[in-house]
């Protein structure tokens, strides 16, 4: 047996003017009712734990046994050091281990700008700071191994398994390069329904990855585990929807329609047809029940001799026929030319 039609989502939109390396916000829909929160909660928690990220997991410092240590001429302590460069955030372009190096020699204090790395490996906060020198004969070398992972792993786990030299410090792994995550439902339209709904989804994440990198990890990785609960044999089909189809060619034939077929005073008509705009005193045209909806209700009053009793009159008419300002039905005019 077929399975009744259900619509997904057919786009994800980002708003450019606030999007940069470590935001961005994006739209979702459309979704059926419910559906908003499922999947919403969902990115949420994938976003927050699965996403691959890099971290220092093995430490190495000259003449150092164990992080406790008192480095001579250092200020830092053993734990401070360690604490440092936990906060180092990196990328790992390699689907190895990396390793990169320290070499503090004089007296100053040293970032993560001072790192030595490999091609492989860049840094997102290279002014995060390591350690100072307080002894200008004074040199101290670490080595540091950054590995790829997700979540958060303790030292003891990273430690298992694995033959290091002596003297080596395993340290617990926050590999997530998301910071936080927020989302919220809205209510939507399509085409002349307005029971569905929108996530708004706003991702933060530390820089060495983009927003939009993680959103479609984390996409990916939820499919996948949904698709391996699916027997290939016994993935069930769903009906075309003929009533969707139907209701899209309804509203595109009902846009074309000419505004002299609404039922508004001439007034108004002639305002729409020959106005002009307040602001910039352009020629606006309006012709079509389509170029009348993409305007907004500002837009609307923007029209020269065009009142707020004229707007209220035109928005009890496009209710009647389950239309409002401000739609987007760009994908709905068919051009003239």
């Amino acid at each position: 047996m077929k399975l009744k039609h259900f619509v997904l989502p057919d786009k994800v939109e980002t708003e450019a003017d606030s999007a940069s390396d470590s935001y961005a916000k994006l739209t979702i829909s459309p979704f059926e009712k419910g559906w908003g929160h499922t999947i919403g909660n969902a990115l949420r928690r994938a976003l927050l734990s699965s996403v691959q990220g890099a971290a220092i997991t093995q430490v190495q410092i000259d003449n150092v046994m164990h992080e406790f240590t008192t480095i001579p001429d250092v200020l830092e302590d053993g734990p401070e050091i360690i604490m440092n460069l936990k906060r180092i955030r990196m990328r790992l372009w390699s689907e190895t281990p990396k390793v990169c190096y320290l070499h503090a020699k004089g007296k100053g204090s040293y970032t993560a700008k001072d790192l030595e790395l490999p091609p492989e490996i860049t840094v997102a906060n290279p002014d995060e700071h390591i350690l100072t020198v307080t002894d200008a004969k004074r040199s101290v070398n670490i080595e540091l191994r950054v590995d790829n992972g997700r979540g958060y792993t303790t030292a003891e786990r990273i430690k298992k398994g694995q033959t290091a030299p002596l003297g080596t410090i395993f340290l617990d792994a926050f590999f997530s390069p998301v910071k936080k995550v927020v989302y919220q439902v809205e209510s939507t339209r399509v085409l002349d329904r307005a029971d569905f709904e929108r996530v708004v989804l706003e991702i933060w994440t530390d820089g060495t990855v983009k927003p939009d990198e993680a959103f479609i990890q984390t996409v990916t990785v939820i499919k996948n585990h949904m698709a391996a609960l699916i027997p290939a044999e016994k993935e069930p089909e769903f009906v075309a929807e003929e009533r969707f189809d139907k209701d899209r060619e309804r509203l595109r034939e009902m846009l074309a329609r000419d505004i002299d077929e609404l039922e508004i005073s001439n007034r108004a008509s002639n305002c729409l047809k020959k106005g002009r705009s307040k602001r910039t005193h352009e020629r606006i045209s309006i012709n079509t029940i389509g170029d009348l909806v993409q305007h907004t209700e500002k837009e609307m009053l923007d029209i020269e001799n065009f009142g707020r009793k004229s707007l209220e009159e035109l928005k009890k008419v496009l209710e009647g026929l389950g239309l409002t300002f401000g739609m987007d039905v760009a994908g709905l005019i068919v051009s003239k030319d």
